[in-house]
């Protein structure tokens, strides 16, 4: 089984908690994001497949 990801996820450390805070604060500000910047604040940070695990019993 192969997996096709595009990007690698990020490590949801302390300092991936700062970044989205910082953004959030920044986009509040009326700043203008990038576009690299709007995904990350979109990522909730789980794989998508993450929540359609099959276990088996």
């Amino acid at each position: 089984m192969s997996k096709q990801c595009t990007k690698p996820k990020r490590k949801r450390d302390a300092e991936w908690f700062k970044d989205k805070v910082l953004l959030v604060q920044a986009q509040d500000n009326g700043q203008v994001l990038q576009e690299e910047e709007l995904e990350f604040l979109a990522d909730p940070g789980i794989a998508e497949s993450s929540s359609n695990q099959t276990v088996f019993t």
